[in-house]
């Protein structure tokens, strides 16, 4: 799975490596998107930045953890420029 790539000219999905989420749990923390708004089911980005960052990590380790061909889930990072800018699921 390490290995897992897909790119484009302007984007790279990968499954992320311990830095990678390293990266994202930063995003996560200095926050998604405008407080006003909430866009996910789950308000998890209602939390305190330390809580988003951890729950980040622990959200992609559980997945790593959980992986099993009867039930999955692809947990990607999105990185553009050699940036992570965000994740993508499938």
């Amino acid at each position: 799975m390490t290995g897992l790539r897909l790119q484009t000219p302007a984007l790279e999905l990968r499954w992320p490596s311990l830095d990678d989420l390293d990266e994202l749990a930063d995003l996560a923390a200095a926050g998604v998107h405008d407080p006003g708004v909430q866009p996910f089911l789950v308000a998890w980005t209602d939390a305190s930045p330390e809580e988003r960052a951890l729950g980040t990590m622990q959200h992609h380790w559980s997945r790593w953890a959980s992986w099993k061909p009867s039930d999955w889930s692809l947990e990607l990072v999105v990185v553009r420029d050699g940036v992570v800018v965000g994740t993508q699921s499938m």
